[in-house]
């Protein structure tokens, strides 16, 4: 095979090395890299349109601060005809704990996602008026020897009730009605939070570059037989 076959077999392996490195490569959800938003106790009855504070708590992994900086923390609320209204989250001494403000548009129900920056969004539970905060189980929880780790002080992150099995990244859906809501406040909808797998283009690319490799050296082979051929 001559030398500017021997390279162009060698770069377009290289390619096809690259492209199904770049298929294989996991996403954030994938490579545990998501989170979980825990939020702290809230009274058993809220009235719309009123202001209330709740801790909110962004833990990697369920249990342990996230090392980097997120670009947005929030919770948002989606009621029952998908409007949602988002309420931005202020940072607090402690790592992971943040703070929200938030209001309710009317009585409810809504769902409570959380945005945890480039984490997918996180279902948290429901929220009324009615029936205050409900929050759903958390994947993992953090134990008493990680809480005393990452956080040695007095305030540290509620423990909720543990349920491997759900599956908290998938599009919140809009919280079932209990009555006909007043008009909701405007505000922007919910992000498809399911994660996203290989591009089809990253697919086709591999099987061309594949193909072309072995056409490569194929031909290289038939090469030098004609060659050997025309010396006998």
């Amino acid at each position: 095979m001559s030398n500017t076959l021997r390279a162009l077999a060698a770069t377009t392996a290289a390619l096809l090395a690259a492209t199904v490195a770049a298929i294989a490569a996991p996403g954030p959800a994938h490579a545990g890299g998501w989170a979980a938003t825990v939020l702290e106790p809230m009274p058993g009855q809220l009235q719309a349109h009123q202001t209330y504070t709740v801790g909110t708590w962004v833990l990697q992994h369920g249990f342990h601060p996230y090392d980097g900086e997120l670009s947005e923390v929030a919770l948002q609320l989606v009621d029952s005809k998908g409007t949602a209204t988002k309420f931005a989250a202020v940072k607090l001494k402690e790592p992971a704990h943040y703070a929200v403000s938030l209001v309710l548009p009317h009585d409810g129900p809504f769902t409570v996602v959380g945005i945890q920056g480039w984490f997918a969004p996180y279902e948290v539970g429901t929220i009324s008026a009615k029936g205050g905060l409900q929050q759903l189980p958390t994947v993992v929880a953090p134990t008493k020897e990680q809480l005393a780790e990452y956080w040695p002080g007095a305030v540290r992150p509620p423990v909720l009730p543990v349920d491997q099995q759900r599956d908290p990244f998938t599009a919140a859906a809009p919280a079932a009605a209990v009555d006909d809501p007043p008009a909701a406040v405007e505000a922007q909808p919910v992000a498809n939070t399911a994660p996203s797998g290989p591009q089809p283009w990253l697919l086709v690319l591999a099987a061309v570059a594949a193909l072309f490799v072995v056409g490569t050296v194929l031909f290289g082979r038939w090469r030098i037989r004609v060659t050997r051929r025309s010396t006998a």
